[in-house]
């Protein structure tokens, strides 16, 4: 299955700040999983006739807590405009938003400013796979699946490759399912998750059942072909047990020493688009908007004219972004 090159931009390399260049302010550090970038579309109808989005980044709640109990500072390496890579770090005063009342749901999700030379394609929300466009799409067990993280071998650094792990939906549970957060709302798929694979995004690639003429027999045959994709949801870890404890009828997960059955765990796309509805989280996006619309929108000479046919590339500036970060700051303390 080829996988598009949106796939590769989309993700960045989540990693601890162990040095700041004092010239150049370049950030280095040991990387150690993974997050992707999520672009929302404004909600004021005359921004939404621009190209303008707020860009979140999204990565697994145990890494940011693993950070967090060593209390040292996060950054991201991103793909550069041109070929390379860059960091970018989260702005002074923003913090992580974790799902609002779910407290298994391995998420963790920061907004993101702006930053010249950046080459990020965003995921949409349109195509996060919500219960609807799961029984839209006819997603289910066996469907391919794909996830996109960082390649690190042993002995940590800073300069990350991806990797495209491929799969199928495995199991799409009605109950509950037992992960490092207890038992909670997961998938699981046929993909084996390594280390440094944790908060990638996992998508699907939907089939089509193209039917053929009888052969001699009389029987049918269809074929079935991959087409488009959208997110599944966001890859937790892998499924693992005690070695002893493989015939057992009785058997406890394990975080570490545990053997990799070749299952993953997949947090549904629905409770990362739960975390962004959180209304802190609009509350930041009401002021972006009227930041931007007090300033001029972009690609607009006045507020009556239509914008231009050329889109604005630029998300929003570090200016509106901080001075949204303020406001908001102030009325959801």
């Amino acid at each position: 299955m080829r996988v598009p090159e949106e796939v590769l931009k989309c993700v960045g390399f989540v990693g601890e700040v162990a040095y700041i260049d004092p010239i150049t302010q370049e950030i280095s550090g040991d990387l150690f999983g993974t997050g992707f970038f999520v672009a929302v579309r404004p909600e004021h109808p005359r921004l939404r006739k621009t190209s303008m989005s707020i860009v979140f980044f999204v990565t697994a709640k145990h890494l940011v807590e693993d950070m967090a109990k060593k209390q040292v500072p996060a950054y991201f390496r991103v793909n550069k405009t041109g070929g390379g890579s860059m960091t970018l770090t989260p702005h002074a005063g923003t913090v992580w938003y974790l799902h609002p009342t779910d407290k298994t749901a391995d998420v963790a999700v920061i907004p993101i400013g702006y930053k010249p030379g950046v080459d990020i394609r965003a995921v949409a929300l349109e195509q996060f796979a919500t219960s609807d466009v799961l029984q839209r799409m006819d997603i289910g067990i066996g469907n391919e699946v794909f996830a996109t993280g960082l390649f690190q071998p042993p002995g940590g650094g800073d300069h990350g490759q991806p990797i495209v792990r491929h799969g199928n939906i495995a199991m799409m549970p009605t109950e509950q399912i037992e992960t490092e957060y207890g038992y909670a709302d997961v998938y699981l798929v046929e993909a084996r998750s390594i280390g440094g694979l944790s908060g990638s995004p996992v998508f699907v690639r939907p089939t089509i059942c193209l039917p053929l003429p009888e052969n001699a027999t009389g029987l049918k045959y269809a074929f079935c072909n991959g087409h488009g994709a959208t997110l599944l949801g966001l890859m937790h870890g892998h499924w693992s047990i005690k070695e002893s404890e493989l015939n057992s009828p009785v058997i406890n997960q394990q975080k570490t020493k545990g053997v990799n059955l070749g299952v993953g765990i997949v947090v549904p796309a629905m409770k990362i688009l739960e975390t962004i509805q959180r209304p802190e989280i609009g509350e930041f996006r009401r002021q972006i908007e009227e930041s931007t619309l007090q300033k001029g929108i972009p690609g607009m000479d006045s507020a009556k004219q239509e914008p231009k046919q050329e889109p604005e590339k630029e998300l929003f500036t570090k200016e509106q972004f901080e001075a949204a970060l303020r406001k908001a700051t102030r009325k959801t303390k």
